[in-house]
């Protein structure tokens, strides 16, 4: 029971928590300026890969585990045929690399907690292992070509 109340808060609760901690962190900075880079390139990197993900996994459908393996009982209620990539993860994985690039320890934490949301999620039975590693993984590309493009169009 609590096992499971850990899995539905990391997937659920989670990235709610890391998208306010960002904003929070935002406007408790000195730097407002900096920061400001921080948070708009590190949402709209999200905004943006979130974008792709689902205009991807809503024209070719996908089974979710649950949808697979008639022994597995999501933990949460969730869409169907709409498993691939992870939304989750393609989010949480452009924030966290657009946050890391940009503030290496801050960075860290935000990588984590992006890696915690999409354990969760296929502890959850919502997605399969290939689902939220791709999502990262395409997330943290939408990041980098983000960033590249920017510091190409304004230097430090």
């Amino acid at each position: 029971m609590i096992f499971n109340s850990l899995i539905y808060f990391c997937a659920v609760i989670l990235p709610w928590l890391i998208v306010i901690g960002l904003i929070v962190y935002f406007l408790f900075s000195k730097k407002k300026v900096a920061n400001l880079r921080l948070l708009g390139l590190s949402f709209f990197s999200a905004i943006l890969a979130w974008f792709l993900a689902s205009l991807f996994k809503y024209n070719f459908p996908s089974l979710r585990p649950f949808e697979i393996y008639n022994n597995l009982e999501p933990l949460f209620v969730t869409g169907k045929g709409d498993a691939f990539p992870s939304g989750h993860a393609t989010f949480m994985g452009a924030l966290a690399l657009g946050v890391f690039l940009q503030k290496r320890k801050l960075g860290l934490i935000f990588i984590l907690g992006a890696i915690l949301v999409a354990l969760a999620r296929v502890l959850a039975h919502v997605h399969s292992s290939l689902d939220v590693i791709v999502g990262l993984l395409f997330g943290a590309l939408v990041a980098v070509i983000v960033l590249v493009i920017y510091y190409k169009r304004y230097p430090r």
